[in-house]
């Protein structure tokens, strides 16, 4: 398995995005935690047991580990073209990128984000400062469905616990979760600025769920489909050879696993030879 460090130059105007994006997700990522493992779970169920906390706590903690392992693999993990001789006859599939000046195989393209020629490139992604392609998609996907998870968990888990110390959510309630309203109870003293931080943090953990739950699905379906991002914008099913082993092409023989447990495992394909799927014979 290769590995490398994603090269952002310091000197491009776009740098400065990654930062806000990787910053970003550091410290919303770290805020969640810490007031699932210290302010919502321990007053929420105050009146359970060991075990019924335990539970909670390690749940937090498993997601968040998810979050944190996939986040790595996925950055560097190393899914670029590295100049090699080329095959000799070169196949007409083979495309030829001007800015390298390389013969690429189907489905590279090059980012000039990276300043690389990426296998089966999908997107470039500012959060992990590194193109989304062919050996690291498994991991941005999965990390997206435990963002998902965790924010949505952290989400409810705030609004519980608003419920209980700030307004009840019900009947008249329910305006003061409105951000101006609650910005004015602030003003004239009717509540918390802590109170008032943990409602802006509900409102960015069910934003982030309905985002990264979305970015997530769109990515299944393209997985389930034998398709890239841009593949699937122009309708382009030239690779699909069934969701079982688009699937696996993906994420691996044990696709399912990855989802449970951060691992790394030996892709079907090299990102390179994409012969295409036979066609049925007619009868």
């Amino acid at each position: 398995m290769a590995f490398h460090i994603p090269h952002i130059a310091l000197g491009d105007k776009i740098w400065l995005l990654h930062a806000v994006a990787f910053i970003y997700y550091i410290v919303v990522s770290g805020l969640f935690l810490t007031t699932d493992l210290f302010i919502t779970i321990p007053h929420i169920y105050a009146d359970y047991d060991v075990s019924g906390i335990l539970l909670r706590y390690l749940f937090t903690v498993y997601i968040f580990f998810n979050m944190v392992a996939n986040h790595i693999l996925c950055t560097i993990t190393d899914t670029t073209y590295r100049t090699r001789e080329d095959p000799d006859p070169v196949p007409r599939s083979w495309g030829h990128c001007m800015t390298c000046q390389v013969r690429t195989p189907p489905r590279t393209w090059h980012c000039s984000i990276c300043h690389n020629c990426i296998l089966r490139r999908d997107h470039h992604c500012f959060f992990t400062a590194s193109c989304i392609g062919h050996s690291n998609q498994r991991y941005f996907i999965v990390l997206s469905f435990h963002v998902a998870v965790g924010s949505l968990y952290t989400g409810l888990l705030n609004a519980g616990y608003l419920h209980d110390y700030y307004v009840p959510f019900s009947g008249s309630g329910v305006f003061s979760y409105l951000f101006p309203v609650a910005l004015y109870k602030l003003i004239v003293g009717q509540t918390t600025g802590f109170l008032v931080f943990m409602l802006v943090m509900t409102y960015i953990a069910f934003g982030m769920t309905v985002m990264t739950g979305t970015l997530m699905g769109w990515h299944m379906l393209n997985a389930y489909s034998g398709q890239t991002s841009w593949e699937s914008h122009n309708e382009i099913q030239t690779y699909d050879q069934g969701p079982s082993k688009n699937l696996r092409e993906i994420f691996g023989n044990y696709w399912l696993l990855s989802f449970l447990v951060p691992h790394q495992t030996t892709l079907p394909g090299d990102g390179i030879d994409w012969r295409r799927p036979k066609p049925l014979k007619s009868l």
